[in-house]
């Protein structure tokens, strides 16, 4: 299978450079902070809405908007004649798969909805025939511990986390775990074995991956709820719960990313991306999967703070994360095909990017 990538590397907030075959660039951001309040209050409040009064006319503005962004991005990166030349032979290849990879450090640089890349007087790269593929690379996890060499199987096991802790707000606690066994069922019986993880404490998870008389684990599927704390809100409660906070580790208070596992007692634990990075190290996880919410977000000048990146950082070869809180059935949805895809023989971005479109043509 031939694969081809496209590289667009920021070694600085505002230059970057394509395959390193062009000088560096001048890079001006596209989007401004209302648009992105515009695309939190669309994926948030907007797709959340359905047993209130939904705003279908800011929806409908900022829907509007996508395409405009999705060409402002375009002409951000490609807009000049060398650019447009490495891109134009990029496309004229001939490969199966297509990538291109955001390679960065800054946080707000990642953050942008770059899966919205479209020629200004075309369509969606995502819609090109092969399709181009959106990945993003956190450039800092280059100085963490080197990805674990991945080898294919006919036959995979499937961790699920179903963390439900008393406290953060109802819902429900099946409807995810449903969603990937019927996908299974469907489409991968026998190739795919599911366990779930009980209790879903954090000892739980490490003295399961630990145990070697019990089948290794390849895909690690974290279904609950997840945090982004910008400004140290959470750091007191989290103390309580994790095990690196309680020896007095002070040094990440702030822009820190949480998963809420349950303690003992049922009730929830903080879990930090630290801490989940150290305990997940070098285990062979081929794939880590966090539906929970906020679980990719980013802020600040540390993107080592996020679930995902600490993640990547520790070795994880791919971690799919969610960056907004969405609706549970649309993540029940994007799950169910992504894993049809997943054991069909895609990869872990074709499964994705096929999932995505799919749910793009229920929505439309």
């Amino acid at each position: 299978m031939v694969e081809m990538d496209l590289h667009i590397r920021f070694p600085d907030i505002n230059h970057f450079l394509i395959n390193n075959e062009s000088d560096p660039l001048e890079f001006a951001f596209p989007l401004n902070e209302e648009d992105f309040e515009d695309l939190k209050w669309y994926w948030e409040t907007y797709a959340s809405s359905y047993l209130d009064e939904p705003d279908f006319e800011r929806a409908s503005q900022i829907e509007d908007k996508f395409a405009q962004w999705g060409s402002g991005l375009f002409n951000a990166v490609f807009d000049s004649w060398e650019a447009q030349r490495i891109l134009n032979n990029f496309q004229d290849k001939k490969a199966k798969n297509k990538r291109i990879i955001i390679n960065a450090s800054a946080p707000t640089l990642l953050a942008l909805p770059w899966e919205l890349l479209r020629e200004p007087d075309g369509t969606y790269l995502l819609h090109d025939n092969p399709s181009i593929s959106i990945r993003r690379r956190f450039a800092s996890a280059g100085k963490g511990r080197k990805a674990v060499q991945v080898k294919a199987k006919p036959h995979l096991r499937l961790l699920l986390i179903v963390s439900r802790p008393e406290g953060p707000g109802f819902f429900d606690p099946r409807g995810e775990a449903k969603a990937v066994m019927a996908a299974i069922e469907a489409e991968a019986k026998g190739k795919i074995e599911i366990e779930f993880l009980r209790p879903a404490t954090l000892d739980k998870l490490v003295e399961r991956l630990e145990d070697e008389d019990l089948p290794p684990i390849d895909i690690v599927h974290f279904d609950g709820h997840g945090v982004y704390d910008k400004d140290g809100e959470y750091y007191e409660d989290a103390k309580r719960s994790d095990p690196s906070l309680m020896k007095g580790n002070e040094g990440i208070e702030e822009n820190t990313g949480y998963l809420l596992f349950e303690d003992k007692d049922g009730k929830r634990a903080l879990i930090s991306a630290e801490t989940l990075g150290n305990m997940l190290n070098r285990r062979h996880i081929a794939l880590m999967v966090l539906s929970a919410c906020q679980s990719a977000q980013v802020a600040g000048e540390d993107a080592m703070g996020s679930v995902a990146a600490r993640l990547t950082y520790a070795g994880i070869p791919s971690v799919l994360a969610m960056t907004y809180s969405v609706l549970v059935v649309t993540t029940q949805q994007l799950f169910h095909k992504f894993y049809q895809r997943l054991v069909k023989g895609d990869s872990i971005g074709q499964a994705l990017d096929k999932a995505r479109r799919d749910l793009y043509d229920v929505q439309c």
